[in-house]
């Protein structure tokens, strides 16, 4: 151990997060890990962690408490801050869904299958965090603090997508109908997925509950597509099965962009 933080507030949504579970959906267990894998991995390299150490991930409103001299980066900023005992650093709500705070040297949490992520969905792993939970700090990578590593900007406007498995139930023209549009970020979102407006693409046959399919695999960026017609996008605390037809994938490396974009932000698709 090198080092401790008291959290003061815990924020909204505060979650430790690292890889997450991956390989593990057959036994009905979701991936988790960060929302934005490449904003995680960013506040980690500033401080000199190895990509996919344990951080916090927050929609805002969390403030820690230095107990012992800290080095660390949040989002926001991007850059390395020395904390000396008893300072406080709060990451507020911002531009992002989700900001992240790395702390060199990783925070000690238990581990459940092989991570120390928390699954919002079924509760697998540490507990979320709450007001005046002390966490331990790991010992000293002994690696170079970066201080010329800048935020991530907005991410692309075209997000990367593949055909799903279940094109098949949507009209010819459907994946170019997915590419075509521009669709808006909605206000239910969640680690576990984010909704869609735009102009759906037309089924082949109209749902009357007795053509639907049964419940199924589901993969990490799965698109479904409920009766509604607004497209749901899996994120990494997604259900491993589902009832809806999947007309499309995102890429993993681009799941981040939802995060980047809130309610009323707007993604276009790209073939992947």
């Amino acid at each position: 151990m090198s080092g401790a933080l008291t959290i003061i507030r815990r924020g909204w949504s505060t979650t430790l997060q690292d890889r997450g579970r991956p390989g593990l959906a057959h036994f009905g267990v979701p991936t988790s890990g960060p929302v934005d894998r490449p904003l995680a991995d960013l506040v980690n390299r500033v401080v000199g962690n190895p990509a996919g150490t344990t951080v916090f991930e927050t929609a805002g409103g969390l403030v820690v408490r230095a107990e012992w001299p800290l080095v660390v980066a949040a989002s926001p900023t991007g850059a390395p801050v020395s904390l000396q005992p008893g300072d406080e650093l709060a990451i507020e709500p911002g531009e992002r869904n989700v900001e992240y705070l790395a702390v060199r040297g990783g925070i000690l949490a238990e581990q459940v299958l092989g991570s120390s992520s928390h699954d919002t969905l079924s509760g697998i792993g540490p507990d979320p965090v709450d007001d005046g939970a002390r966490y331990e700090i790991g010992d000293d990578p002994r690696t170079p603090v970066h201080v010329d590593v800048a935020p991530l900007a907005e991410g692309p406007d075209r997000i990367r997508l593949w055909p799903g498995p279940r094109l098949d139930r949507f009209v010819d023209d459907a994946f170019d109908t997915m590419l075509a549009g521009r669709w808006r970020v909605t206000e239910f979102w969640s680690r576990v997925g984010v909704r869609l407006l735009g102009e759906a693409p037309a089924r082949r046959r109209p749902v009357d509950g007795s053509n639907e399919l049964p419940s199924e695999g589901l993969v990490l960026g799965a698109v479904q597509m409920p009766p509604s017609g607004e497209p749901v996008v899996m994120l990494p605390d997604h259900p491993t099965t589902g009832g809806y037809p999947v007309i499309a994938v995102v890429h993993v490396d681009d799941l981040g962009s939802f995060a980047r974009r809130r309610p009323g932000g707007t993604v276009r698709f790209v073939a992947a």
